[in-house]
């Protein structure tokens, strides 16, 4: 990890450790969702990442209209609100922690929005069916998430399940939305990559002196 990358980490984790320690829900507003975001859920203040923002930037031009959207590791809701918002006709969001759920369906109410199927669920253990975009925006830094947050799941082995069963949840056509950045295992995320033959197409930006990638993958 160079010197950006650690200064950025180190100023990260004083973030959080802040916004834990008030205990409070941060509220925020990103692409005309309103957000109250617990401590426990991972905060997409363009203030504080660019992973959330960049990849809101990025899938502006896809249309939901009539797509199955699976947000895997939803977190405050705001990419499954979004996709719901822009015409989706199923969206199904996932993640381990029940009171995440549950502060990410407050928030779809809060942007008057019914329909979202929360479920709980690590990576793919309780999805079915097929999907025409899958987001997993998941945790790549050590340094932030540890094993025993991400309910056994190392990093590396995040990557190693989403890679290996990604395929099995994605219509024919379909495409998984998701970005990376330098901090994280930047060598063990591209040759999970290369392992699992994953058709990638990337665009990178610099943003808190750090470089952030989003990724559109193919079946």
């Amino acid at each position: 990890m160079n010197k950006n990358s650690k200064n950025y980490v180190k100023w990260w984790l004083e973030q959080e450790k802040s916004r834990k320690n008030n205990s409070l829900p941060v509220k925020i507003t990103l692409a005309g969702i309103k957000l109250s975001v617990i401590p426990q859920a991972f905060l997409p203040s363009p203030r504080q990442t660019h992973s959330t923002p960049l990849l809101i930037k990025n899938i502006k031009h896809y249309n939901f209209m009539g797509k199955k959207v699976l947000d895997i590791g939803t977190g405050s809701g705001v990419l499954a609100i979004y996709s719901a918002l822009n015409g989706a006709s199923l969206v199904t969001a996932t993640d381990i922690d029940e009171h995440i759920l549950y502060a990410a369906k407050k928030n779809a109410d809060l942007n008057k929005i019914t329909g979202i199927h929360f479920m709980k669920s690590n990576l793919f253990e309780s999805v079915e069916g097929k999907y025409d975009y899958i987001f997993a925006n998941g945790p790549i830094s050590p340094e932030s998430w540890s094993e025993k947050s991400l309910a056994g799941h190392s990093i590396s082995s995040y990557g190693e399940t989403l890679f290996s069963q990604y395929r099995n949840y994605l219509t024919d056509g379909g495409l998984m939305f998701m970005t990376f950045a330098e901090f994280g295992s930047t060598e063990k995320f591209y040759k999970t990559l290369k392992k699992y033959n994953v058709i990638d197409k990337e665009k990178r930006e610099k943003k808190f002196g750090v470089w952030w990638s989003f990724h559109e993958i193919r079946k």
